[in-house]
């Protein structure tokens, strides 16, 4: 069945904009506590950024085994999502639209992938790419390296028949690509987390020299 892009809105809840702007402001309140406790000499701030940090480490610990232990239901989740965005590919009555097409355009062109499983996903997905009058086509962001600067590549022919577009899924091409720099995303993220413990030591050695200092004060 094919799904329109003029069909209800998007699920309740998501909204990119609003989303990056939440998770920006709570970071950026993280430093706040962390640059005004050590400036002002503030406990209550450093053991609130201390604390904080706790929190963030804990949740990504939480994140990293859930998605190992759920991997399938990440992935199947991840698919469906996709799948949907495609749905409302091009409709500029949503908000996001922008954002939709951009982030779909920038996956398939960096991954030189076509649909979540293939080029037939945008006919049966997005109504806008069905049935038209070269057949059944796809984005120009589907189209090989080569052929990305023609604007009419992904629409002069049916998909099936075009030899100018790639013809492998986004899953199979980003799925091969984690498992091909897995080595690297470890090493990144134990750097991460070992950047974060060594800042809750110095915020909690820092804590204890204000802490002596003000007993002797006292």
């Amino acid at each position: 069945a094919v799904v329109s892009t003029q069909s209800g809105p998007l699920r309740p809840g998501f909204n990119v904009p609003i989303i990056s702007i939440v998770i920006g402001s709570l970071l950026l309140l993280v430093g706040l506590c962390g640059f005004i406790g050590a400036c002002c000499e503030a406990m209550f701030l450093l053991k609130a950024y201390m604390g904080f940090l706790i929190v963030i480490m804990l949740m990504e610990i939480v994140v990293a085994v859930g998605c190992v232990a759920m991997k399938s239901s990440v992935e199947s989740y991840a698919t469906s999502r996709t799948q949907e965005l495609i749905g409302y590919y091009g409709d500029e009555d949503k908000d996001e639209a922008d954002i939709i097409k951009e982030t779909i355009d920038l996956i398939q062109e960096n991954f030189d992938c076509c649909g979540v499983d293939g080029p037939n996903d945008w006919s049966s997905l997005n109504a806008d790419f069905k049935d038209q009058t070269n057949g059944d086509i796809v984005p120009n962001s589907c189209c090989k390296e080569a052929n990305r600067d023609d604007d009419t590549c992904g629409s002069k022919a049916d998909y099936r028949t075009n030899d100018e577009i790639n013809s492998g899924g986004c899953k199979t091409s980003m799925m091969n690509f984690v498992e091909k720099n897995m080595l690297y995303v470890g090493i990144v993220a134990g750097v991460i987390v070992i950047l974060q413990i060594a800042i809750l030591i110095m915020a909690s050695k820092f804590r204890t020299t204000i802490e002596d200092e003000s007993y002797e004060n006292f």
